[in-house]
């Protein structure tokens, strides 16, 4: 009697020790994700973070100016919004994308929109061509809608291009899930020319004007990339792509590539 009375303690004792062990994980885990959380929700999270950049806007034009925190290019799509009070603290109040694109365009900017409650983002295509978009998001009784998107490309790279610049209405509530589905893209080409605003591209000479007296034409955008060519200061080239701090440029000799656009002058 006296070994059943040991057994059924024993079994007993195994029992309450799995069942704390699994309610302490489950405490675990339940703390995992609270911590979690509320880590992505404070602003200080993202101070100093080299995934990140921070806009200092006035958003909903209180006269106290909040915090706008994107993915820098490459990084990521997330976009915060945090609201600032008198106090000097932020509160959550926006989380959605920043309308960067997988293999398209790419976060450039965040500007205020004048004179009303909201901000703009502006992308650009980072490769050759010219594509430039930007995001008007206004902040419409607590909810923050998609007002439009103005799109801006070029008919062609010929000496007759015009710049096509389309101002597409989208009114779409950026809170709710599935709202990029909704966007409307820029017209189709064949009628672009009916639907959108045009402009003249003003034909620009660029040359180059290093301290120096040469510049590096290189591979990609970045100061380590492969040496393509040095140009001359004064020489004259052709540029076909501005987005960025890195121009894609054709030099005199034909060769393409790109140069930094603190190195290039217009006349």
């Amino acid at each position: 009697m006296k070994n059943i009375l040991s057994i059924f303690i024993f079994v007993i004792s195994i029992t309450y020790a799995s069942q704390h062990k699994e309610s302490s994980e489950k405490n675990k885990i339940s703390l995992r994700q609270l911590s979690n959380e509320t880590k992505r929700s404070s602003f200080k999270t993202y101070v100093n973070n080299e995934d990140y950049f921070i806009k200092t806007i006035d958003v909903n034009k209180d006269g106290i100016t909040d915090k706008i925190v994107s993915h820098k290019p490459y990084q990521g799509e997330d976009l915060f919004i945090f609201l600032g009070n008198q106090q000097g603290k932020y509160t959550l109040a926006l989380e959605t994308r920043n309308f960067s694109e997988d293999g398209g365009n790419i976060i450039g900017n965040i500007i205020p929109i004048f004179n009303e409650k909201g901000f703009t983002v502006k992308t650009y295509f980072p490769d050759r061509g010219y594509y430039e978009k930007e995001y008007n998001v206004i902040m419409q009784n607590n909810t923050w809608l998609l007002r439009n998107i103005i799109y801006k490309t070029m008919s062609d790279i010929s000496q007759d291009a015009v710049m096509y610049i389309c101002d597409i209405p989208q009114n779409i509530n950026i809170q709710k899930s599935g709202w990029t589905d909704r966007i409307t893209p820029i017209p189709e080409e064949k009628v672009r020319a009916k639907k959108c605003r045009t402009e003249k591209i003003q034909n620009t000479a660029y040359f180059i004007q290093d301290p120096d007296g040469y510049t590096n034409l290189r591979k990609d955008k970045s100061i380590t990339s492969q040496v393509l060519q040095k140009i001359k200061s004064g020489e004259q080239i052709e540029v076909t792509d501005q987005n960025g701090d890195w121009w894609f440029v054709t030099s005199q000799e034909g060769k393409k590539g790109y140069v930094h656009k603190s190195r290039i002058q217009s006349k």
